[in-house]
């Protein structure tokens, strides 16, 4: 009897201090969703340890998903509230997972600081009955530039856009109207004063379907300085068909003034995509740009940044987006 009593003792002591930053339900399940609008949803995370706690990054794996914390130093007890906003409109149809990772260190009088990691996730089925095309834009250019997006809804009675704006003042958003079969357009349009530099902004499209209030399409602008290097395309979209798991798409550079272009290196800030340039210097320099299988299981974004040799500047950044492989 008391070796058992020994064996049950040791085993107790032997079990791992329960984390001190935890969350009641982890896992956000959404079920069945309509593709398009924003899914929002807030996760309650409480301080179960000793010591203050503070909240040192929150990660997620994907660019559509956007963040808010009520805060970040917690006392034993106190809690905080992490809202996680996906934009489902970029996203592909069919089951998605996001993950989210919190991470956290401890400290107390006396004792070593401790540090730590919480892992969270919102998971959905996504069905689509309206799209927009691209569900996402990039600008990279040193002047004015416009691109269009096309809203399409497959009901019976589609939505309508009825109003639009922009994050930035530097961009304008023009909403045409409905065209029976066709869909509807909206038109965004860089302006020339728009300073120099890369910025993250949202186009936000209002309809008159109370279903789907709302539709936010990110868009990254680079904007260049006169007379640099310009890419054709300014940005890239890839799109998998089924069965893909990769796909290249060729950028061409090209330099306002017509001199020669040379490709000193260029290298992607996401591990899944890989860049390859064309030798020496001419009038078109070309890029390779490949979204390879790695990167293909989620949808994603990334910036490729490309070292010049000869005319236009240090380098040219080319926004990357890609929905993910479909099976």
């Amino acid at each position: 009897m008391n070796t058992l009593i020994l064996l049950l003792a040791t085993g107790i002591g032997n079990q791992p201090a329960p984390a001190p930053l935890q969350c009641a339900n982890p896992t956000a399940a959404k079920g069945d969703v309509k593709g398009g609008p924003p899914i929002v949803h807030a996760f309650e995370l409480v301080h179960n340890g000793t010591g203050t706690l503070s909240i040192t990054r929150v990660e997620a794996g994907c660019g559509c998903l956007r963040q808010s914390l009520t805060a970040k130093v917690l006392q034993p007890g106190e809690r905080s509230s992490l809202t996680i906003d996906v934009n489902s409109l970029t996203q592909p149809d069919g089951p998605n997972r996001w993950q989210i990772l919190v991470g956290y260190k401890v400290e107390a009088p006396g004792v070593p600081q401790q540090t730590g990691e919480l892992l969270l996730q919102i998971t959905a089925t996504l069905s689509r009955e309206v799209s927009v095309s691209p569900p996402q834009l990039g600008f990279s250019t040193s002047g004015i530039a416009s691109q269009q997006l096309t809203i399409t809804d497959t009901r019976a009675k589609p939505l309508t856009v009825v109003k639009a704006g922009a994050s930035s003042p530097h961009l304008a958003v023009e909403v045409g109207a409905r065209e029976a079969g066709k869909g509807q357009v909206v038109t965004v349009k860089l302006a020339a004063e728009a300073p120099p530099g890369h910025t993250d902004e949202i186009v936000t499209l209002l309809t008159d379907d109370p279903a789907y209030p709302e539709l936010r399409v990110p868009v990254r602008v680079l904007k260049r300085p006169a007379g640099a290097v310009a890419a054709t395309p300014d940005s890239v979209v890839v799109r998998f068909a089924a069965g893909q798991t990769e796909v290249s798409t060729l950028v061409q550079l090209r330099a306002a003034d017509g001199k020669p272009v040379g490709v000193f290196g260029a290298e992607s800030d996401h591990p899944g995509v890989t860049v390859k340039w064309s030798p020496g210097s001419g009038s078109v320099a070309v890029v390779r740009v490949t979204v390879t299988e790695s990167a293909a299981a989620q949808p994603g974004s990334c910036k490729v940044r490309v070292k010049l040799t000869d005319a236009g500047g240090p380098e040219v950044v080319i926004p990357v987006g890609w929905t993910g492989a479909k099976k």
